[in-house]
């Protein structure tokens, strides 16, 4: 690790050659003046240099460029940001013509296979798999499988970032006291699995296609209809691929049921629930002094669960995380 390389990556991200084409990290800028160093973390080639918090703060503490914020980094002396430079669109008529293959994941769906195996005389099922994909690693996978020895599932290759899969091979999944073991499907494995259950898979997916399809717009589209395709698009929250806006209520509402009342949140659900609260009519409020946030139950509905920030001083807040979904969703509509 070389503070001098992770100085000149930072001082990279922040620079106007990368912000006016970065379009995360301009939007970031825009909304908050300050990058957090978790994000910047997350970045590979910041991980390739082994980087930590107290690395990036060392290595550009004598920037001219950039600077410390707390635990953010920001342009030095609040530099303007750059135009951000849009990618060339397509002409009206093609986006229409190609709208339909677009829209729907499952068109020439590109597929990663992967291998789920659990320890000797270990009863799987695959909605326990699909369960604990969506729990442990926010991963919605459209087709799974367990036989009685080992598994598969499958996941999108242009949609699953490289880190994903990184995670899902280092770490597994468990269930309960059980870890399960994941493997990237490929040589002879992976042609025994085109052999055995290719046309399992062919009809998961071709269901999954027709299913999203159910909610096209059309002449003499409804209402109904409209909102039901609004609500399948992908999405992308806090540098995360989302399949769909009701993917993005789950994660907020398992961690919401996983987490203890009066625990502070660690990361990464800090940092997420920060990102959310930019979406609520009142995050300047809900934000200022924050110290952390915890879980509990809602003041005037007894029987409800609820996030709350509390503030340095002690002092809590309420908010609802559908009410901030609900303003992102409309948003991008």
């Amino acid at each position: 690790m070389s503070l001098a390389d992770i100085k000149k990556q930072v001082e990279y991200y922040l620079s106007d050659q990368n912000l006016a084409q970065d379009e995360l990290f301009h939007k970031t800028l825009t909304e908050n003046g300050t990058l957090k160093i978790d994000l910047i973390l997350k970045c590979n080639k910041i991980k390739k240099l082994n980087a930590t918090p107290e690395s990036i703060k060392e290595a550009i503490k004598d920037s001219t460029e950039v600077e410390i914020h707390d635990d953010a980094i920001k342009r030095k002396n609040n530099k303007p940001l750059p135009q951000l430079i849009q990618s060339q669109k397509k002409k009206p008529e093609q986006q229409q013509e190609q709208k339909p293959n677009v829209d729907n994941p499952y068109h020439n769906f590109d597929p990663l296979i992967f291998t789920v195996q659990a320890p000797e005389g270990v009863s799987v099922t695959w909605s326990q798999i699909t369960e604990a994909l969506m729990k442990q690693h926010n991963i919605s996978a459209p087709y799974v499988r367990y036989g009685k020895t080992e598994g598969n599932f499958a996941l999108s290759k242009p949609r699953t970032p490289q880190e994903n899969i990184e995670r899902l091979r280092q770490e597994g999944i468990k269930l309960g006291e059980t870890q399960l073991q994941i493997t990237l499907t490929d040589g002879e494995k992976l042609k025994e699995f085109w052999a055995h259950h290719g046309k399992h898979f062919e009809g998961i997916i071709k269901r999954a296609k027709e299913a999203f399809a159910t909610g096209g717009v059309g002449k003499g589209g409804s209402k109904k209809d409209k909102k039901f395709q609004q609500q399948q698009k992908e999405i992308i929250f806090h540098n995360q691929k989302y399949r769909d806006i009701s993917q993005l209520k789950n994660i907020f509402k398992t961690i919401l049921g996983r987490s203890q009342d009066g625990v502070a949140l660690k990361e990464p659900y800090h940092s997420m629930i920060v990102s959310l609260l930019n979406y609520h009519d009142k995050k300047e409020q809900k934000l200022n002094n924050l110290k952390h946030f915890t879980v509990g139950q809602h003041p005037e509905h007894k029987d409800t669960r609820c996030f709350i920030a509390v503030k340095e001083d002690g002092t809590q807040e309420d908010f609802s995380c559908l009410k901030c979904i609900k303003n992102l969703e409309a948003s991008l509509a």
